[in-house]
C-alpha cells in the first residue's frame, strides 16, 4: 500500500512512518523540513497513493495568540485543500485533529482544528483523530514531560491532562488504515486518549519537581480527559503506562519495586555442588588444590598409623 503522511518528520509522523516502512509499506512523506509544503500536493500524487495520513500542523497553543492567521493559513486552508483534493480522487483520508476543539474558542489554535473538522466533513467521508497529551521517544522539547525529565520544567499548574503513548496513537492510525472505507462508521471523530486525567502538579509533586503552581494561561484547557468510548468500541484500546514510562526515563524510582525488579537483570542461580563451578572456570587449580588436600590427608593418616604400629607393644 501507498500512504502519504504529511509532517512525516515531525513526533507522530516520524514514529508512523518508522511502523509502516517496517510493514511494507511504500511511505510517501511531505513535511516542511524537507521543503514539501502540504499547499504542493497535486493531484498526480494524491491519484498515485491508496491513503493518506495528514499530521502537518502548527500545534502551539500559546504561539498561535501572536500570529492567527498563519496558524488559520497553515491548518485550515492547506487542510481544506487536500480534503478537496481526497474527495475529487476518492482518496481515503486520516487527519489528525486536537482535545483542544473541545474548548476551541480559547485559542486560534483551538479554532483552527475545529474549522478543520467543518471542513473536512463538507469534503467528503474523513475520519479526524482528536489526539489529547501525547508523549514518548523523541517529543517536542516544549512539552511538559521533556522539560520535567530534563529538570528544566519552571512551574505547574492545577489542570488535568490525558497522556497518550505515541506508539498507541500509531496504532490507533493504522486501525483506520486498515479499513476499505469509512461509511460503515458511526462516527467520524474520535478522542484519542486512555480516558484517564492526571492533575499536573500531582503528577509533578509525585516525581520529586519542587516548582511553583500557577493558574496557567488562560489559552490552556483546564481538562483534557478524554472520553474514548466510541474508539474503544472499534478494538482500540493503550497499551502504554505512564508511570512505567517515566520511572525508566528516570531510572527507577523506589516507590515501585515490582518494576524496578523488572528493569534489573536476573540473579545468576547459585549452584549448589559449586564444585563443579569452579572446576569449569578453572580445571587445573581445581585438580592441583585436591592433589594436594589428598596428600596432606594421607600423610596425617599415614603417621597415624606408623604411631600405632611403633607402639603396638605397649598395649599388649
Amino acid at each position: 500500500m501507498i500512504i502519504l503522511i504529511t509532517g512525516d518528520k515531525g513526533f507522530i509522523g516520524s514514529h508512523l512512518r518508522e511502523s509502516l516502512i517496517g510493514e511494507g509499506h511504500i511511505v510517501l512523506g511531505f513535511d516542511h523540513v524537507d521543503d514539501y509544503d502540504v499547499g504542493n500536493i497535486t493531484e498526480d500524487i494524491v491519484k498515485k497513493v491508496n491513503k493518506i495520513v495528514h499530521l502537518a500542523a502548527y500545534a502551539d497553543v500559546r504561539a498561535s495568540m501572536e500570529d492567527p492567521n498563519k496558524w488559520y493559513e497553515n491548518n485550515v486552508v492547506k487542510s481544506s485543500r487536500l480534503f478537496e483534493l481526497c474527495n475529487k480522487f476518492n482518496t481515503q483520508c486520516i487527519y489528525a485533529s486536537s482535545s483542544c476543539v473541545k474548548e476551541w474558542w480559547k485559542s486560534p489554535y483551538g479554532t483552527s482544528k475545529k474549522v478543520m473538522e467543518d471542513m473536512a466533513n463538507v469534503h467528503g467521508r474523513f475520519v479526524g483523530l482528536r489526539f489529547s497529551n501525547v508523549y514518548g521517544d523523541n517529543g517536542r522539547d516544549t512539552m511538559l514531560l521533556p522539560l520535567m525529565l530534563k529538570g528544566k520544567l519552571k512551574y505547574s499548574t492545577n489542570h488535568t491532562r490525558d497522556f497518550v503513548h505515541v506508539n498507541d496513537v500509531v496504532d490507533c492510525i493504522k486501525l483506520f488504515l486498515k479499513m476499505d472505507n469509512f461509511d460503515n462508521l458511526d462516527e467520524l471523530v474520535y478522542n484519542v486518549g486512555t480516558g484517564k486525567g492526571r492533575k499536573i502538579s500531582d503528577l509533578v509533586k509525585q516525581y520529586g519537581y519542587d516548582v511553583p503552581i500557577t493558574e496557567g494561561d488562560p489559552c490552556e484547557m483546564k481538562d483534557n480527559t478524554a472520553d474514548n468510548a466510541n474508539l474503544l468500541k472499534l478494538g482500540w484500546s493503550p497499551k502504554e503506562d505512564l508511570d512505567k514510562y517515566l520511572k525508566g526515563k528516570l531510572n527507577g524510582d523506589t516507590n515501585n519495586e515490582e518494576y524496578i525488579q523488572g528493569l534489573l537483570p536476573k540473579k545468576p542461580r547459585v549452584r549448589s555442588n559449586w564444585h563443579q563451578c569452579f572446576r569449569r572456570s578453572n580445571r587445573w587449580s581445581y585438580r592441583w588444590g585436591f592433589t594436594i588436600f589428598f596428600n596432606i590427608s594421607f600423610w596425617s593418616s599415614w603417621k597415624d598409623v606408623s604411631q600405632i604400629w611403633n607402639h603396638r607393644g605397649r598395649y599388649n
